[in-house]
């Protein structure tokens, strides 16, 4: 069973880049130290792949035989405004890919049983009909769908309400995929990471799917030193910045960055828009410009970006909404809830979310033998990449039900949807 999420003092010893209660040299230095304590081959080594055009790193982590064999991903990636950042990225992203696959594929984590059986032990059904967007009339028969339905379940922790909950973890899954798993150098910063993942998608997901046109951020108003220096170097190598204010309503400060290279786009380089939240509206600034990096290429090297929390776009037509935004703010407009003590970041982060209705719900994922603290972070009603948008809690069942291995039983069940919720075409189409 999972026990409570106790949220400690976390202060921030590092803030050079992103804020982190270790400095990176001693991130890598101790993730290396437990590695060899506990004889996992998780990490090959470490190498800098940009070509130097940007001068902004971006680090590959070579997983050793271990990572390999739980992950299936023979290298992750990470970044930062300095080397040694980007280095520590790489090595906590193997971390929480780890943590994440090795619960994921442990069966001892679940347990199989229909919602109707749990009593007042899981989530309500109402986050679960959030979690699909579903604002329909008849959620009432959808909600006895749902309660059919055999799902693995496992405990989290609702960090909004302060208690344990059951959750139906390949429900999420089949959502969020690898949206949410995050790891730290203590507990408070991994939730922080997690957290902010999910609403940087949140967000991200809104604006592109509504192509709204939200203000762009004022460029000279930027304060922080090292993403001045970024922003600089961008400009050197001339590529061209949009950065735009991606808070929405959110309470938490997100920060949009379209880039790309005249000099060399579409021949050698592509379209990049990405974005970045933390609870500090520079620091979200700057994960965003070395996201950028990250993608990009160095601009110049025919790279092939796979697209994530936002599209890509082939032609500047197609991202003339980000470019033409509505109005200019300065960065200090936007929200900021950071603080010294990672604890109240987290915190305050929790607060913002409660008040438009969204609750955080969190599952240790840390590997007893790793020891690295790893989350899988879960807000209900966050969207993500539009993937749940326009669907129902009934046709995720029935995707879930099609998808389970056994026709003749999926064939029954199916047919049992279209008798409490008749004429759905999701239900003729998994019959086939």
């Amino acid at each position: 069973m999972a026990s409570n999420v106790i949220l400690k003092d976390a202060y921030k010893r590092f803030t050079l880049d992103q804020d982190k209660v270790l400095t990176p040299e001693d991130t890598v230095k101790r993730f290396k130290e437990r590695l060899k304590e506990v004889d996992l081959d998780l990490l090959e080594g470490t190498t800098r792949i940009d070509n130097g055009r940007l001068d902004i790193p971006v680090y590959f982590s070579i997983c050793g035989q271990d990572a390999r064999e739980t992950i299936g991903a023979k290298k992750q990636m990470g970044k930062g405004g300095t080397p040694q950042q980007a280095e520590a990225s790489a090595v906590m992203e193997l971390a929480e890919r780890f943590s994440f696959f090795s619960f994921w594929k442990n069966p001892k984590n679940f347990f199989v049983e229909k919602y109707r059986n749990l009593n007042n032990r899981a989530i309500p059904f109402e986050a679960i009909a959030l979690s699909v967007h579903d604002d329909c009339d008849d959620l009432d028969k959808s909600r006895e769908v749902f309660s059919r339905l055999p799902l693995k379940w496992t405990w989290a922790y609702n960090l909004t309400r302060q208690e344990k909950v059951l959750v139906p973890f390949d429900w999420f899954f089949a959502i969020n995929e690898y949206n949410g798993p995050s790891a730290g150098n203590c507990v408070e910063e991994a939730l922080c990471q997690g957290i902010c993942e999910i609403v940087e998608r949140h967000v991200s997901s809104i604006v592109n799917c509504n192509k709204l046109r939200v203000p762009a951020i004022n460029m000279e108003s930027v304060t922080d030193p090292l993403v001045l220096e970024m922003i600089g170097k961008y400009k050197k190598a001339g590529v061209r910045l949009f950065v735009t204010d991606f808070s929405l309503d959110t309470g938490i400060p997100s920060v949009g960055v379209l880039a790309y290279d005249p000099s060399t786009f579409p021949e050698r380089s592509e379209i990049v828009w990405t974005a970045g939240t933390t609870p500090n509206p520079q620091k979200a600034l700057n994960r965003a410009l070395t996201e950028v990096a990250q993608l990009a290429g160095d601009f110049n090297t025919c790279s092939n970006y796979m697209a994530s929390g936002l599209p890509k776009f082939k032609t500047l037509q197609e991202s003339d909404f980000v470019i033409h935004s509505d109005g200019e703010i300065d960065i200090a407009d936007l929200p900021d809830i950071s603080n010294d003590n990672i604890r109240v970041e987290v915190e305050n982060s929790i607060a913002a979310l409660s008040r438009i209705g969204m609750e955080v719900i969190v599952i240790n994922v840390t590997p007893p033998k790793l020891g690295i603290p790893a989350y899988y972070t879960i807000i209900p009603g966050a969207h993500f990449r539009g993937r749940a948008t326009g669907t129902s809690v009934g046709m995720f069942s029935a995707k879930l039900i099609a998808e389970s291995g056994n026709p003749e039983w999926a064939i029954a069940e199916l047919h049992e949807i279209d008798a409490l919720i008749p004429g759905r075409y999701y239900v003729k189409f998994f019959l086939g």
